[in-house]
């Protein structure tokens, strides 16, 4: 395992370990786990039973975002394997060229442009939870961006490693993918 999958993995933890707090809190009936003077970022005043559920999907988000970006840069994404593994190395390498340049590329520069001006926005209204959870959305909304920027990168690197192979006929094979 690579280590940007081991950091990410690493983050499940920190969710099951929010989920079982917030469960835990929300049975013995509190909302407010800590509290504090002053303001700490992220957290504001106190951390509560909302900021915790907040914390959950903000760790989620992240987990699907950079996680399927690595396995689609290891080529251990969902594919359709009973359908490639019938086609030749050849027209599976032409079907990757043509599907990343002319849908992924422009769906990561679209998320890249509008993920930038969500997060700019997020971050200039002092977007946060209303309900007493976290209080910068702006940093979740700016990992969008920054994940589909990345992906991008990933499709170029893909783009020239088939572009190579196609001009030197030499071709990965594709195997349906059985980790279990």
């Amino acid at each position: 395992m690579c280590l940007p999958a081991k950091i990410f993995s690493w983050l499940i933890l920190v969710m099951i370990l929010a989920i079982l707090v917030s469960v835990a809190a929300a049975f013995m009936g509190w909302s407010v786990l800590l509290d504090w003077e002053g303001r700490i970022p992220l957290f504001g005043a106190a951390l509560t039973v909302n900021s915790m559920l907040d914390m959950q999907w903000f760790i989620f988000a992240l987990i699907v975002l950079f996680g399927g970006i690595w396995s689609y840069f290891e080529d251990r994404h969902v594919t359709v394997d009973f359908l490639a593994v019938t086609m030749s190395p050849r027209t599976r390498a032409y079907i990757s060229l043509i599907g990343d340049i002319f849908l992924l590329l422009p769906f990561c520069m679209l998320s890249v442009w509008y993920g930038s001006k969500l997060a700019m926005t997020s971050f200039r209204t002092g977007e946060g939870s209303t309900q007493g959870g976290l209080e910068s959305y702006w940093l979740i909304k700016g990992a969008l961006p920054i994940a589909f920027a990345l992906l991008g990168v990933a499709a170029i690197v893909r783009i020239l490693r088939n572009l190579r192979d196609l001009r030197a006929n030499e071709y990965h094979k594709v195997e349906a993918h059985h980790d279990s």
